[in-house]
């Protein structure tokens, strides 16, 4: 379940508005992580090849003249593409 809700300013009276709320989304294009087998054990390598991270910024549906479609559609902005751990941090 993703959510994209625009902000929505005070009302009238004593109604209080809220920010806008995007959800991130972590996508993959469908490269699978590398597996080595040890002794007993399975190490996944590269395990975030092929994931995005973005942020889902509208969901929307396109008028009939455009097509039918059987799902909603996105707009994501992208961050940057996840690359190797950083050496002192060890994140990504």
């Amino acid at each position: 379940h993703v959510r994209a809700m625009p902000e929505v300013l005070p009302g009238h009276g004593h109604k209080p508005g809220s920010p806008a709320k995007f959800d991130m989304a972590l996508t993959s294009n469908g490269i699978q992580p590398r597996t080595l087998e040890g002794d007993h054990q399975k190490i996944h390598v590269d395990i975030l090849l092929g994931m995005r991270v973005g942020q889902v910024c509208i969901i929307f549906t396109l008028p009939h003249q455009f097509g039918t479609y059987l799902r909603a559609l996105a707009y994501i902005e992208w961050f940057t593409p996840l690359r190797e751990l950083d050496c002192s941090s060890g994140l990504h």
